[in-house]
């Protein structure tokens, strides 16, 4: 976590601080330098767990990179001396190769922001206070489950604190109450009939997973001729069991800590064509919730 920490605090601010405060040879080679910076901070700002460190600085990332190309074309002076054909040239390549390896990455990540035809509309499952996309899109690079049948256009939602955090800053990482999601009410996210409920499964203490029971405590809700999937939930807390029919109003569980996963979490993805009740056998369909297509670091208002 520290790791990620520094790499998303430090390195944003060092290329900040170089484009706005390090001299450089001649403008244009400013110009290329601050472009395949900006380049390589937006593709943070698409891909990076800003849910580790803080959502409020990914929201002001963009501002601080203006402010950094303001400062230094402002205080830009061409040196006493003409720099060296060999010395512009290198920066030049080096700049000019970053900037389209990071177009390429921007675009696969930016990719991913499009709505896959045929989704599927839900309502929210979560209520009250406001919660965070982690996996999400229709890229691997913003989306950890893309390239996983059936679970390509899966969601993973945790929980966001006032400082723009899934957990405390200086919570103990390995206590299942100190990540804001942790006991969330999860409701029904369509009108359908329960095919599945498992409720037997202890929650872990991160990072402590199930490799073999994936979805820990779960429920899988047939509606529309799909089956969607609320998984890793706590222990004790489903509310519904196989042939209820329930609604948007229905309240299923509380979010956990069960199963194949990290940390507390809700995983939610919709599959069809498998067998009737069971799990990861069907074909992965989109989902949107209440008509947003969500992506990475979306903020989803309960």
């Amino acid at each position: 976590m520290w790791l990620i920490i520094l790499f998303q605090v430090v390195v944003p601010l060092a290329l900040l601080f170089v484009i706005a405060f390090v001299p450089q040879p001649s403008r244009s080679l400013w110009v290329l330098m601050a472009i395949a910076f900006g380049m390589v901070l937006a593709f943070m700002w698409v891909s990076g767990r800003w849910d580790i460190v803080s959502m409020h600085f990914r929201t002001v990332l963009p501002i601080l990179y203006l402010a950094a190309l303001v400062v230094g074309w402002r205080r830009f002076q061409p040196p006493d001396q003409p720099a060296g054909k060999l010395k512009l040239a290198f920066g030049t390549l080096i700049s000019v190769g970053l900037g389209i390896l990071m177009s390429g990455f921007l675009w696969h990540s930016f990719s991913g922001y499009f709505v896959p035809e045929n989704a599927l509309d839900l309502a929210s499952p979560l209520r009250g206070d406001r919660y965070v996309v982690l996996h999400g899109g229709a890229s691997p690079f913003i989306n950890g489950h893309f390239h996983v049948r059936p679970q390509n256009h899966a969601l993973d939602i945790l929980g966001q604190n006032a400082w723009g955090g899934r957990a405390g800053l200086l919570a103990d990482a390995h206590e299942l109450e100190s990540y804001v999601i942790y006991g969330a009410p999860l409701f029904s996210p369509c009108d359908g009939r329960v095919s599945a409920a498992v409720d037997r499964f202890e929650d872990q203490n991160p990072p402590l997973t199930d490799t073999e029971n994936l979805a820990g405590n779960h429920v899988l809700i047939e509606c529309h001729g799909i089956e969607v999937l609320l998984a890793h939930m706590k222990k004790g807390s489903v509310r519904v069991a196989v042939g209820d029919m329930v609604t948007t109003q229905t309240q299923l569980g509380e979010v956990g800590n069960t199963g194949n996963t990290s940390e507390p979490h809700l995983h939610m993805h919709a599959e069809r064509d498998g067998e009737p009740g069971v799990i990861l056998d069907g074909k992965a369909v989109p989902i949107t919730i209440n008509g947003e297509f969500l992506v990475r670091s979306d903020i989803i208002s309960g």
